[in-house]
């Protein structure tokens, strides 16, 4: 648990240092990317140390391109 805790506060420390100079230079596409994307690693290293079983990301891939004449592989 103290390790999910740990990359919570690296996260905030992370917006905090980032954040101000993309708010001043008016990149606000470029701080929701970054947001988003610090959220979307933070959560999945979160699962990932708590043990949550998480999808393999390759089935979804293979089920996106798998589309065929209205069949579906998964």
């Amino acid at each position: 648990m103290a390790s999910v805790f740990a990359v919570l506060a690296l996260a905030a420390a992370t917006f905090w240092l980032e954040a101000p100079a993309l708010i001043r230079q008016k990149q606000f596409r470029e701080l929701v990317i970054f947001l988003v994307l610090l959220l979307a690693g933070s959560a999945l290293y979160s699962a990932l140390m708590l043990q949550v079983k998480l999808p393999n990301p390759f089935m979804f891939i293979k089920w996106m391109y798998a589309w065929t004449g209205g069949t579906s592989t998964m």
